[in-house]
């Protein structure tokens, strides 16, 4: 991905606020949307003009003729390195992903179909799990009933998902033990028609077996709680690197 521009700290608050309530309301970010809702002490007129100047250097973007803007590739990926915090699971959260995990390592059957289960109805996103001798993907429902996700790229999921095997014992090799990395944009080559995100965690299971589990969803995922999510259930599971990767496919 080409080199951009460094923003200003003003400049970070405004695109990180765009991000949120980008994937908050699924919709484009107008100026007054964040003169209502964050307290910059900046004038309208100043916020436009910063997000003129984030429009300028890639960072967000107008799509069609909505007033408001939506972040790009680069700005998703800005965002992601440089101002995410992580959302820490509520204790009832945690409680309840023990319990499951604990249920779980109980039994020997279907453990990618329950642990894809798992992450699908905590996340409401679509996921998968690639083990050796399994796989399974649960929750193309959710990504179907999307209305912030194009057609087009609920078709190139579901793609994926009918071609997984294609995948699984290369994923499995790449990314089951790495650390995390992050690809956006034409740096994944599953695909170079979509515009969807996947989160992947590389597992190894107290027997030994090595395996990676993903969520795909729209961009505009809730990436904090996502990925909270999934190192949580890594620590759970105990044993692995727990490696998480970031996949923004563009068209």
């Amino acid at each position: 991905m080409e080199h951009k521009p460094e923003i200003t700290s003003r400049q970070a608050k405004i695109l990180a606020a765009i991000v949120k309530e980008n994937c908050e309301s699924g919709e484009p970010v107008a100026s007054r949307d964040l003169v209502e809702k964050y307290s910059f002490e900046l004038s309208p007129a100043t916020i436009r003009n910063e997000m003129a100047a984030l429009e300028e250097n890639g960072y967000i973007t107008q799509p069609h003729t909505s007033a408001g803007r939506v972040p790009t590739d680069i700005g998703f990926r800005y965002f992601l390195n440089e101002l995410m915090d992580r959302v820490k699971l509520s204790i009832k959260e945690q409680d309840r992903l023990r319990h499951e995990i604990v249920k779980l390592q109980a039994v020997n059957a279907e453990t990618g179909r329950r642990l894809a289960k798992l992450l699908s109805d905590n996340s409401e996103q679509a996921s998968f799990a690639l083990f050796p001798e399994e796989t399974s993907t649960v929750g193309l429902s959710k990504i179907l009933q999307n209305p912030t996700l194009p057609p087009e790229d609920a078709r190139e999921i579901a793609r994926f998902f009918d071609e997984i095997d294609q995948y699984s014992e290369g994923m499995i090799h790449e990314y089951g033990d790495k650390k995390p990395e992050a690809y956006v944009g034409k740096e994944l080559h599953l695909s170079t028609m979509s515009d969807y995100s996947m989160i992947v965690s590389g597992l190894t299971l107290p027997s030994g077996k090595k395996g990676v589990v993903g969520l795909i969803g729209p961009k505009n995922m809730k990436y904090e709680k996502n990925l909270s999510l999934m190192e949580y259930i890594s620590k759970l599971l105990g044993g692995g690197a727990g490696v998480i990767l970031i996949f923004i496919i563009t068209r």
